[in-house]
């Protein structure tokens, strides 16, 4: 080859098309020679047989380093002079940088690589950085619910302390009359109400916004069913019959035959567990109703006589295992204003009993009317 060759001689030579001759002198610029700048750019001769050894290198799947290699070893170097005319051969043998023969596309896509590498991990120390902030904020709640916590125990355990060395009074603690749930078996420190008659007999203005419904109660005993009228509140007979009270107790210790007035006797009955929550009968049973379930229960009820006792009335029956059995009530209001007759102490042959074996009793009592 005598003639100068141009991008298209050498493809028709190779077999490749122009942009692939273009493609190897971007990776191997030392190496093909070029003549003239001009357009269109002509190349030495030996281009040929330099394209056509890159062609067959790449064919055999050898990268551009190892290409370069072979270029090396088979043929000249040429570098461009300062003034960019022309190509001369190169004083030195020295190898050209490998990064010289890398395509713009590749470099391209390298740098993009890179710098999408570079957005995630900025993404990530983002997203570490709100994942820390997050985390002091939930440890921060944390140790408030704790400290929230400690002081809701303390102060619950400062209200039990204090409701168990009170006496009951009214709107002291939850009312909870229909809930059937027997009391606690531990032992708790032993009340001392002393809750008066007239405070049963009392009027209160919220008792119409609570008033329940009128319910008949049937209590079985060894002298047959007797019912009993639940849950009517009767204002007028109540104030009626506190206005009688003093006159009814007055007569009563002129005869020596004291006894709780009617309205007392139809005051539903609870009682007061260690929680200071009122349990009652389901129904609301009136103290009368209890009583009889007691007499029927003990078949005695000719053996049984009420007396006042300072603010209380105390009830003596004689039980069927012959114990002597003292209870004691007393009328209070619970925190919703109803009127109800507190059973607070058992005495037992003259002996208090605990308050757990006072609930023990009245679940026992309550068990036998409710069947």
């Amino acid at each position: 080859m005598s003639e100068a060759l141009t991008h298209k001689d050498l493809a028709k030579l190779c077999g490749v098309s122009e942009t692939t001759i273009k493609s190897y002198r971007r990776k191997f610029p030392n190496f093909i020679p070029v003549l003239t700048e001009g357009k269109p750019i002509r190349f030495r001769p030996e281009a040929g047989e330099i394209c056509l050894t890159i062609r067959d290198c790449f064919a055999k799947g050898m990268s551009v380093n190892a290409t370069w290699k072979v270029l090396k070893e088979n043929f000249k170097e040429y570098r461009k002079d300062k003034s960019g005319k022309g190509a001369k051969q190169a004083s030195t043998a020295q190898p050209a940088d490998p990064t010289s023969g890398v395509s713009p596309e590749y470099m391209e896509k390298f740098f993009e690589t890179a710098g999408q590498m570079m957005h995630g991990m900025a993404q990530l120390a983002t997203a570490q950085a709100r994942s820390d902030q997050r985390l002091k904020k939930l440890e921060k709640a944390i140790e408030g619910l704790v400290a929230t916590e400690t002081r809701n125990q303390e102060r619950f355990a400062e209200m039990l302390e204090t409701l168990r060395g009170t006496t009951p009074s009214p709107g002291t603690h939850t009312f909870s009359p229909d809930m059937d749930r027997p009391g606690s078996e531990a032992e708790s420190p032993d009340p001392t109400p002393e809750p008066s008659e007239e405070a049963a007999s009392a009027p209160v203005e919220e008792e119409k916004a609570h008033r329940p419904r009128r319910r008949i109660l049937n209590v079985r005993g060894r002298e047959g069913v007797k019912s009993y009228e639940l849950g009517e509140e009767r204002e007028e007979a109540e104030k009626a019959e506190a206005e009688r009270q003093d006159e009814t107790s007055a007569k009563a210790g002129a005869t020596g035959m004291e006894h709780p007035s009617d309205t007392f006797m139809d005051t539903p009955i609870v009682i007061r567990n260690e929680q200071g929550e009122f349990l009652g009968v389901p129904g609301r049973l009136p103290l009368r109703g209890f009583v009889h379930a007691l007499e029927n229960e003990a078949g005695n009820a000719g053996r049984s006589s009420w007396e006042r006792r300072d603010r209380s009335w105390v009830y003596e029956m004689q039980a069927a295992n012959g114990e002597r059995h003292e209870l004691f009530f007393g009328g209070t209001k619970t925190p919703r204003g109803n009127l109800v007759v507190l059973l607070w102490r058992l005495d037992v042959d003259g002996k208090e009993t605990s308050p757990a074996f006072l609930q023990e009793f009245f679940r026992q009592i309550k068990d036998r009317i409710a069947g």
